[in-house]
């Protein structure tokens, strides 16, 4: 009887381990190209640079410094957050800009 109790107690603490650790892996996932990485890492680009174009669109606005997401560092460098799990970097800051420039539109009142 011990002995099952152990293997079950085992069983669920691998399980939720396991769904845990999938959850860390923000690159994990499928995209068209059938890449592993491609589609959570585009996603996670695109949400930082949505975040970094929010607070920069919001600074330029409060400021009354006028419409420029493209003259802002962020936009400019566009590699925050980036890892080279990430894979391609062009791609990466490609999928910041998009989500930059949603962002910046959003708090600049576009």
């Amino acid at each position: 009887m011990q002995w099952k109790k152990m293997t079950f107690v085992l069983a669920v603490t691998a399980g939720l381990c396991a769904g845990a650790w999938g959850q860390d892996r923000p690159w994990s996932g499928y995209y068209a190209n059938g890449s592993e990485r491609g589609y959570d890492s585009y996603n996670y680009a695109h949400q930082i640079g949505y975040n970094d174009g929010m607070n920069d669109g919001n600074i330029d606005r409060r400021f009354n410094r006028g419409y420029r997401p493209e003259r802002d560092s962020n936009f400019k460098h566009a590699d925050h957050g980036y890892d080279h799990y990430y894979g391609d970097k062009k791609g990466y800051k490609d999928a910041y800009r998009d989500g930059y420039l949603e962002g910046y539109r959003r708090a600049f009142g576009r």
